[in-house]
């Protein structure tokens, strides 16, 4: 079963984060799967289903510029249902243009065979934490 739960992690990410398609990553996905952000940090904190995935998609991307396209990700299976993921790359926030190394530390929970419930962690949130006060998440999501 573990290797089953890391091939589903895997499977929804690369839909997700290199193809960009969510109806295809939410077929590895429970409908409602729920993604926690940090409530410190300048997100909506939780973003639960397919739209939720769109809005974290829109949200990210209003947030951060990649260099060289999508982050590097490598994935380790924990057993017991637990899949853990390591992003990282060059970025650039776009409030307030600053360069940082992006390195984030994901928790998968996968569940009957589905994933779950995604918890993001950051290395650093600092340059986030001043992305955010630069230019709050709500005005550039209604621009």
């Amino acid at each position: 079963m573990s290797s089953s739960d890391l091939e589903v992690v895997e499977n929804f990410e690369h839909a997700a984060l290199y193809e960009r398609n969510f109806e295809k990553a939410m077929q590895y996905a429970h409908p409602d799967l729920t993604v926690r952000e940090a409530p410190s940090l300048p997100y909506r904190g939780t973003y639960v289903d397919l739209r939720g995935q769109y809005q974290l998609l829109a949200d990210v991307d209003e947030l951060w510029e990649f260099e060289g396209g999508a982050p590097e990700v490598t994935f380790w299976d924990a057993g017991d249902g637990l899949v853990v993921s390591k992003v990282t790359g060059r970025a650039t926030l776009r409030a307030t243009d600053e360069v940082v190394d992006f390195n984030v530390v994901e928790l998968f929970t996968v569940r009957d065979g589905l994933l779950a419930d995604i918890e993001v962690y950051y290395w650093d949130a600092a340059p986030l934490l001043r992305a955010g006060e630069a230019r709050p998440l709500s005005e550039i999501s209604e621009e």
